[in-house]
């Protein structure tokens, strides 16, 4: 009796361990991978809200900039989307790409209320995931982001109006070890490849006088790697991931890299469900 006891205890538990694992596979991490979210899946954080349209497309947006509308008048709007291979296996391969906007309004109270002037910024990166077995997998990636301005100053005699840009390029690597169905260990690499200078185009004007100007400013950021540990949880619908590092840190949504080096934190957390 007690030995037939044991083997349904036994098999309970290989069956919810079965079903956790499909759960997870249902469920990948679409940060930093190849992932895409399956079709009709939603995951809905404080952070981001993404949805797969079909198993290889997935579409987001980033939720805080939205809620920025208290503090600058206007939401500052954020698109992205994401196309995965097609095909099985353990290789997984992706193209990502996203964009964001600042208007004049948004602008002028991050300034001074006679600034006047928009920016955007576009994001995009190739993406490669391998799933060495069901415990361990890693990812590389290649990002690209630029912000691009055009705005105006001005007071009563004189006006400065220009063009700002500037763009940034990266690697960086993910490895996850899966410890159980549940909770994973993760390392996060990042590399800076390449900063380009900030250029800016102005006029400045008065009654009597006009000046162009052609002004440019190399990068001096020195520090150009970031590694980051974290940890990371999936349940059947919700997940969880943290992390804290050292290093370049890249700006959210922005993608641009700090000039200094900082402690910087990851963090995620989606609650998720099946829309259709």
């Amino acid at each position: 009796m007690r030995a037939r006891v044991a083997l349904a205890a036994c098999a309970a538990s290989l069956s919810f361990a079965a079903v956790a694992q499909a759960d997870q596979l249902d469920n990948p991490r679409t940060d930093y991978t190849a992932y895409t979210r399956p079709k009709g899946r939603v995951a809905a954080g404080p952070l981001k809200l993404e949805m797969g349209i079909i198993d290889e497309v997935m579409v987001g947006t980033y939720v805080a900039p939205w809620l920025a509308f208290p503090w600058l008048d206007v939401p500052v709007p954020s698109a992205y989307f994401k196309v995965r291979s097609f095909w099985e296996g353990p290789f997984t391969l992706a193209l990502r790409g996203g964009l964001t906007y600042l208007d004049a309004t948004a602008l002028a109270h991050l300034a001074d209320d006679t600034a006047q002037g928009s920016a955007m910024s576009y994001v995009a990166e190739v993406d490669g995931s391998y799933k060495i077995d069901c415990q361990f997998s890693v990812s590389l990636g290649l990002d690209w982001a630029r912000v691009q301005a055009v705005g105006s100053a001005g007071d009563q005699t004189t006006s400065v109006e220009g063009a700002s840009t500037a763009h940034t390029y990266s690697l960086r690597a993910l490895g996850e070890w899966r410890l159980t169905d549940v909770i994973a260990v993760t390392l996060l690499m990042r590399y800076l490849i390449y900063q380009s200078p900030i250029s800016a185009d102005a006029t400045s004007e008065t009654p009597a006088v006009t000046v162009t100007e052609s002004m440019s400013a190399e990068s001096t950021n020195q520090r150009r790697f970031a590694a980051v540990p974290g940890v990371s949880f999936s349940w059947e619908h919700w997940e969880l991931g943290a992390g804290v590092g050292y290093g370049v840190f890249f700006l959210p949504v922005l993608g641009l890299a700090s000039a200094k080096a900082f402690p910087v934190v990851d963090f995620n957390a989606a609650f998720l469900f099946d829309a259709y």
